[in-house]
């Protein structure tokens, strides 16, 4: 599991920060290839649950352009 912090440009929720926990790195990886040739993915990436919650994790989708910085922490 990956711990993402996400600076949004335009984001109206008094922050501009979205934070998610995400099972995989490809969102980073994604916006590293958004930086160095500029292909925006169109894709969704999977929310994991908090903890011993139970439930079906969501999605999550992203539109890079929009995205400032992106910080990432691994869970150990």
């Amino acid at each position: 599991m990956f711990y993402y912090t996400i600076y949004v440009r335009n984001l109206h929720n008094g922050t501009g920060y979205i934070d998610v926990a995400l099972a995989d790195d490809q969102l980073l990886n994604d916006y590293t290839q958004y930086l160095d040739i500029g292909l925006r993915p169109h894709r969704t990436y999977a929310v994991c649950t908090p903890g011993t919650g139970r439930g079906l994790g969501g999605q999550f989708a992203l539109n890079m352009a929009e995205v400032v910085a992106i910080t990432i922490s691994a869970a150990k």
